[in-house]
């Protein structure tokens, strides 16, 4: 396997989240770092032993930088992303991939003309419950599946979104508690329910001030397969709640909360369960990203999914999450909106 050199641009606050799942990783070196704000990326630099730049650009110019992790903020990828493509890098972007479907188009375009890896952050995929439910679903075991819900019922303070001006705006935000905090559920939810069909939701702004977007937001969703579903999404919950995720069907029913397994009770029971729900039992949640966004965060799902980005990379096929599949959250959350905006009329997707 020949080692593939990475690079970040955007030093904020999941940077180093980054910047330690890929030095886990065996194949995969940290060679550069690259923000405006030079401060934060010689601090970065200087903890991995790779280069500071102020200028992304430069760094593209580097042979032995193949890969590029994307961690600025949201609405900004899409110049950067397609200033990466043109310099034959491949692609890891954080979630969301980008603030709307018009500006992801961009990026899908640009990587197809260049031939490199799109991939978009979606760790909670590579959890061992969410992967348990899912084989479970591909297997049968839920029987026909009737509903599927996502719920996150957070809490970020007023000081959070003032921390950065781009916060909370639609430009480089592009949405509140859905786009920004509950995607990762609503990913999830996807993966496991299959494609939506229409939906209908309300959303609201009740728990801060100056935000351009919603901090609360309620939607019914159907699914092509014939199920509905519910997505509740807050940044206004006092105190905050494990995000939770809830898959039933016809013949069993399996309930997530921060990626691990509350729930596991099927119909046709295999040997595996009876340890699988007394585990569910008693492992503790820790409540990631509840109250405070760097809470209990761990590296090593950024981790599997950067040793899968290596391994695509390394063997020429897509990742398992490659930007298409990334975007299907985001065309989901703009038809949130747009029903929202229409005062809840159903829009079909």
């Amino acid at each position: 396997m020949s080692r593939v050199g990475f690079g970040i641009i955007g030093c904020g606050t999941i940077a180093p989240i980054h910047a330690e799942a890929v030095s886990g990783v065996r194949g995969a070196r940290l060679l550069a770092v690259a923000d405006v704000v030079e401060k934060n990326a010689k601090a970065l630099a200087k903890r991995y032993a790779a280069d500071a730049y102020t200028d992304y650009r430069a760094m593209l110019e580097r042979d032995d930088v193949h890969a590029v992790n994307l961690c600025v903020p949201t609405g900004m990828r899409a110049e950067i992303a397609e200033a990466c493509a043109n310099a034959g890098k491949h692609i890891l972007a954080e979630k969301p991939l980008e603030v709307s479907m018009k500006r992801i188009k961009r990026i899908l375009a640009a990587t197809d003309r260049a031939g490199v890896k799109l991939g978009c952050i979606f760790q909670n995929r590579f959890a061992e419950g969410s992967i348990r439910v899912h084989k479970a679903i591909q297997a049968g075991r839920f029987g026909r599946l009737v509903l599927g819900d996502a719920y996150i019922k957070w809490y970020r303070s007023q000081e959070y979104y003032n921390s950065g001006s781009w916060r909370g705006t639609r430009r480089y935000d592009g949405g509140g508690a859905l786009m920004n905090q509950g995607i990762h559920q609503i990913d999830l939810l996807l993966w496991f329910m299959g494609n939506p069909a229409a939906v209908q939701a309300r959303t609201h702004l009740v728990g801060h001030r100056g935000l351009e977007v919603e901090d609360l937001a309620c939607a019914m969703v159907e699914f092509e397969n014939g199920a509905t579903g519910v997505i509740e999404g807050s940044t206004a919950i006092w105190p905050g709640h494990p995000a939770r995720v809830e898959i039933h069907g016809t013949e069993g029913s399996a309930v997530l909360e921060d990626g691990t397994l509350r729930f596991w009770e099927f119909k046709t029971k295999r040997k595996a369960d009876a340890r699988i729900q007394a585990e569910a039992r008693h492992v503790k949640v820790a409540g990631a990203g509840a109250s405070d966004p760097m809470a209990n965060v761990k590296c090593e799902g950024h981790r599997q999914q950067i040793r899968d980005f290596v391994k695509a990379i390394n063997e020429d096929h897509p990742p398992k999450l490659d930007g298409r599949e990334g975007a299907r959250s985001v065309a989901l959350i703009e038809a949130i909106y747009k029903s929202a905006r229409a005062g809840g009329r159903v829009v079909r997707l």
